[in-house]
């Protein structure tokens, strides 16, 4: 800490009287993320294991989608509960990382920009499950036949990946002075912020009033190219499905819609609303540190999410790991009758 930061946290933060508490503090977030890693990574070895060589051939044209959805998902958990582990502070906009890259001292920005870009394919991978499938019926007018329309298309939704170069471009440069400024804003923030290596991202208050107010319209933006997606599907497949396709297909289509809708909702529902939620509280001014905290542990459960809904949702994979299971207790028990056949036969022999 600088003299200036260190005449504040002995004078003006020993005013606050905060008392330690675990689910506020590094701990909260960095111990149950880690957690959240173990128990999450068997679903991800099931699901990429079913996906690679459980997919049948009725969804043989989905494969490579619903396999890179589930890579991008994969990597961003492991990132957000191991790798770069964030610790936030939204009213200050400042950050520093509790993961593994922190250990190596890997500088706070570009461990952002990994977590960023991250998150910017996981995203673009749910877009590409509909895109993907949309692309394979014939009587859809929006379908993607060419490379040229499908990198148009695609270079369009990573629009923030370019943006994130812009933020780069407005981090203070006098961190020092950035954090006296976040200071006057939120005065009272935990020790961590006088502790850590913390990065402020905003030092101003016209950019912050810009990041504010963009924020729903990049939300909105990003979730436009989902919608469309969603919606194209939904239209030329419920509404005004092909004349040529049969009924029998037609209600393999409807099934296999919904249960996509299900794999895909799951998870992002459970990412998308600790950050509304944690957004809206903090516009409200009811922001404490704990939801940021549970924020970022809710985000590393969407890996876990995405797993156990692809291997439920969609039967072929629910058959396979129902056979999985059988096999594996037909197994316990042929073990546990062998010693006992063994033993059974080696006693008529002597008597013999």
């Amino acid at each position: 800490m600088t003299s200036a930061l260190e005449k504040y946290y002995a004078t003006n933060y020993s005013q606050c009287n905060l008392e330690y508490n675990f689910l506020a503090s590094w701990k909260g977030v960095a111990y149950p993320s880690h957690i959240i890693q173990l128990i999450s990574l068997p679903f991800q070895i099931l699901a990429f294991y079913v996906i690679i060589f459980k997919t049948p051939i009725s969804m043989k044209n989905v494969k490579t989608s619903l396999l890179i959805n589930h890579l991008f998902c994969a990597l961003l958990d492991l990132f957000l509960c191991t790798v770069c582990t964030v610790y936030f502070f939204l009213p200050m906009y400042g950050m520093f990382f509790v993961g593994v890259l922190s250990w190596f001292e890997v500088p706070n920005g570009v461990q952002l920009l990994i977590v960023w870009l991250s998150m910017t394919f996981a995203a673009a991978s749910y877009v590409y499950v509909f895109e993907s499938r949309n692309s394979t019926l014939v009587q859809n007018k929006f379908r993607m036949t060419q490379r040229r329309t499908r990198v148009i298309f695609y270079s369009l939704f990573l629009i923030p990946c370019l943006l994130a170069v812009f933020v780069g471009k407005v981090i203070p440069e006098d961190q020092d002075a950035a954090k006296l400024f976040a200071l006057i804003e939120y005065p009272c923030p935990t020790r961590e912020f006088f502790t850590s290596e913390v990065l402020i991202l905003f030092a101003d208050k016209t950019i912050i009033e810009g990041v504010v107010r963009f924020f729903p319209f990049g939300c909105a933006y990003i979730s436009s190219f989902f919608l469309f997606q969603v919606a194209t599907l939904i239209y030329y497949i419920c509404i005004a499905p092909s004349n040529t396709t049969s009924r029998d297909t037609q209600q393999k289509q409807k099934v296999f819609l919904i249960c996509i809708l299900l794999q895909t909702s799951i998870p992002l529902f459970l990412g998308m609303c600790p950050i509304m939620l944690t957004f809206m509280a903090f516009l409200t001014g009811h922001y404490y540190q704990e939801m940021a905290n549970l924020t970022f542990c809710s985000l590393g459960l969407h890996g876990m999410a995405e797993s156990i809904a692809i291997v439920t949702v969609h039967r072929p994979y629910r058959k396979a790991i129902n056979q999985m299971i059988t096999d594996l207790k037909k197994r316990k028990s042929s073990i546990r009758v062998s010693p006992i056949s063994v033993h059974g036969t080696s006693n008529s022999v002597t008597r013999g």
